[in-house]
């Protein structure tokens, strides 16, 4: 419980420095709005009738696609930097919200996904009692990120009038595109190893990207969000200025923040670790490949034994890190 109240409390935090600030206000606040538009039919109103969470990988991607568009409406010039800024995010969010539609196509979400799954039992480690309100609670986790952190760099550079592009937001498309070609590249390796996207082979994906990081998908989505916040620097530090000190520190601090919160999420959240938790349970072979091959990032494979432990346990790391979260 102490860990919810203290990420209310960082979010509202974020958010009230976000409208207090006028170049940054507008944007932050029909930004709430369109956010609860999004969250509250699409998974909020489900989640609550059905149990089932899953309907949230669809309103998310949604609500990452509406910062996009709302960049396009509230950018101070429509210059390169904006553009490409709103267009970064238009194309993350259309892109993760084709297969977060497969959610909510009828027929189609017919049981909670894995890593959904994997929250019941963090929250039975937790000790959190009621999965209705976790449900709601874990929901609105995304649609507040949507609405401050994950929100800052599209608000922040939107402030920026400037013509042209500074070299740390050359260098930062760059990073992006690169990190973009690298997950689309490990998720058509994927795909044509397990042969579709409702494969349930049980082999172990081992091939191309996938023989350096065992999740190769998730580290590009983290460096795009990592790219994202080095594009956005340059208009932070053009915003000082213009933004009370405070204001201005809290939203700095904010943008080192959603770096590592996006890890989080990638890693230990909805990421790596559940999935890994059912790979294990599903895949023998699995074991070999965590004691070879790095988590998160890309590196050297190792020659090890597999770790012995019982597949059927919770991984203590993940219980450990979420309960913390």
């Amino acid at each position: 419980m102490r860990e919810r109240v203290v990420w209310c409390v960082a979010v509202l935090i974020c958010l009230v420095a976000l409208v207090v600030n006028p170049p940054t206000r507008e944007f932050a606040l029909w930004n709430v709005l369109v956010q609860l538009a999004i969250f509250v039919p699409s998974a909020f109103i489900p989640a609550w009738r059905t149990g089932k969470m899953s309907y949230v990988d669809f309103a998310w991607p949604a609500g990452v696609l509406a910062l996009g568009v709302q960049g396009f409406v509230f950018a101070e010039e429509l210059t390169p930097l904006t553009v490409v800024a709103a267009g970064m995010f238009t194309l993350v969010g259309a892109r993760l919200m084709y297969w977060g539609f497969l959610v909510v196509k009828p027929g189609w979400l017919k049981e909670e996904f894995p890593r959904y799954q994997y929250q019941r039992l963090v929250w039975e480690k937790a000790g959190l009692r009621s999965e209705r309100l976790s449900l709601q609670y874990e929901i609105s986790v995304q649609a507040t990120a949507n609405m401050s952190y994950f929100a800052l760099p599209s608000i922040i550079i939107a402030t920026n009038p400037r013509g042209g592009l500074h070299p740390v937001e050359i260098a930062a498309i760059a990073v992006w595109v690169v990190a973009y070609l690298y997950e689309s590249v490990a998720d058509v390796q994927k795909g044509r190893f397990l042969g579709g996207y409702a494969s349930d082979s049980r082999e172990v994906c081992d091939v191309g990207l996938w023989r350096f990081s065992r999740h190769p998908n998730y580290f590009g989505q983290w460096l795009q969000w990592t790219a994202a916040v080095l594009l956005a620097v340059p208009s932070a530090v053009a915003l000082y200025d213009r933004t009370p000190v405070v204001t201005w520190v809290i939203v700095l601090l904010g943008l080192l923040f959603l770096v590592r919160a996006i890890y989080t999420v990638m890693v230990f959240y909805s990421g790596a670790v559940p999935a890994e938790h059912y790979s294990v349970l599903k895949r023998p072979a699995y074991r070999q490949y965590q004691a070879e091959v790095n988590r998160f990032f890309p590196g050297p494979r190792r020659v090890r034994p597999p770790v012995e432990e019982s597949p059927a346990a919770v991984t203590s790391e993940a219980v450990t890190a979420k309960a913390g979260d």
